[in-house]
């Protein structure tokens, strides 16, 4: 029964599940157990030019600094600006200083010192009732009531995220956003409490209600995504299964073409075979795109906004995808099958995450060449946001790596293969 271990199979098999089991661990919980939030680039909207909001920027810009920031601060002119900026990522969300935010500071300023007036009134009548009867009195009197006639208003400020750029950043930003606001509240309030503490001053609950939280944000989400989106992530799942079906579409279709050219004493495609290898490819194009609208949207009602555009651009990169697989395996034959596993297992781990969550290894060396993230980005753009373009850098890149897939195909009728590999 033991000699079972003596065949060579059994090892290897074996090592094949280490290695496999690895792949996992390295793709999903190595990428994951790095992830940490770095210069992640936000909007900075000023909407107000006076001494508080320049302070307020001053004190953001310095945090941003930091070497470990969490955030990146990119100026914008005007808040009309930002819909463009979050359909091109160049940040995914924003900070909105809006006008009046100096006056409003000032006047909770004022008014805690209208109210230090009127205490150190009343502690000089107290002491010397006689005071009271005096011009100076009487005028520091009608001052501190001026300053103190109604309750000061707060300063306010607009917070914006983009959730649909990236599902996983906006959940980070929807905390991290609040809490950037208590900071700045806790700054401001420490000042007003010295003062008040000096002073002795005793405030009611609602003077203090305005004074210990002089900033009110208010949170608005942009290309907002529902429950049915399957929580942001769809364009994952959609991009797996473009890459499946193309990986087993190619597979097939790569054997079957194999051996209908068994006879070739070179063991090379010819070029008719590869024309039809692409041929063949759109027809599997489109039925991997329609299968895919099919299950999201008829099967599970998945939101699909523009159907045509949705059906072209799974169509597009299934067939690059189908293209890219079966390149490989036409120069390599059997022996790529591996790599096309390790690009799809490598990317799972990483292509949900932004470049700027990600450590730098697996920034540089995974997110940065895996062709998927490329797809990912089209479908994240088609599905959620809104006034996005499907064009542009992503995919311009899809479009190159087809023609540079396409080009080795028939590139591989060229190499001399000592073995079949059908």
């Amino acid at each position: 029964m033991l000699n079972v271990f003596k065949r060579k199979n059994i090892w290897l098999g074996m090592l094949a599940a280490i290695i496999i089991i690895g792949l996992f661990a390295f793709a999903q919980v190595g990428a994951r157990s790095t992830v940490k939030l770095h210069h992640l680039p936000l909007a900075l909207v000023v909407n107000d030019q006076g001494k508080d909001t320049k302070n307020v920027v001053k004190t953001l810009q310095n945090e941003s600094r930091k070497k470990n920031a969490e955030i990146k601060w990119v100026k914008v002119k005007r808040t009309s600006s930002l819909t463009k900026g979050f359909a091109e990522r160049k940040y995914y969300g924003a900070v909105v200083i809006n006008s009046g935010f100096t006056q409003a500071i000032n006047q909770q300023t004022r008014y805690l010192k209208g109210k230090v007036i009127t205490k150190k009134l009343d502690v000089l009548a107290a002491k010397t009732p006689a005071l009271t009867e005096t011009q100076p009195f009487q005028q520091q009197k009608v001052v501190a009531g001026s300053l103190t006639s109604k309750l000061p208003e707060q300063a306010k400020i607009s917070l914006y995220v983009s959730q649909g750029s990236n599902v996983t950043a906006a959940n980070v930003l929807m905390t991290a956003l609040p809490e950037m606001t208590n900071r700045l509240n806790q700054k401001i309030t420490n000042q007003y409490n010295r003062i008040a503490t000096k002073s002795g001053l005793t405030l009611t609950s609602q003077e203090w209600s305005s004074l210990q939280t002089p900033i009110n944000a208010t949170m608005t989400k942009r290309n907002s995504v529902s429950t049915k989106e399957i929580s942001g992530m769809a364009p994952f799942l959609i991009t797996i299964f473009c890459w499946l079906g193309s990986l087993i579409f190619s597979l097939l279709n790569w054997r079957d073409h194999s051996k209908n050219e068994m006879n070739r004493s070179d063991g090379r495609l010819s070029i008719t075979s590869v024309t039809s290898q692409l041929i063949s490819g759109i027809a599997i194009a489109t039925v991997i795109a329609v299968s895919i609208y099919f299950f999201i949207k008829v099967c599970y009602s998945v939101p699909v906004h523009d159907p045509q555009n949705f059906l072209l651009l799974m169509g597009f990169i299934a067939f690059v995808f189908y293209a890219l697989q079966s390149a490989v395996l036409d120069l390599l034959g059997l022996k790529g099958w591996p790599l096309l596993l390790v690009i799809w297992i490598g990317s799972m781990g990483v292509i949900t995450f932004i470049p700027q969550m990600l450590s730098p290894f697996y920034h540089n060396y995974v997110y940065d060449i895996t062709p998927i993230r490329f797809a990912n980005d089209l479908i994240t753009n088609q599905m959620y946001i809104r006034d996005a373009s499907i064009t542009g850098s992503s995919m311009m890149a899809l479009l190159y790596l087809g023609l540079a897939s396409i080009a080795v195909m028939y590139g591989s009728t060229l190499i001399r293969k000592e073995k079949k590999t059908a």
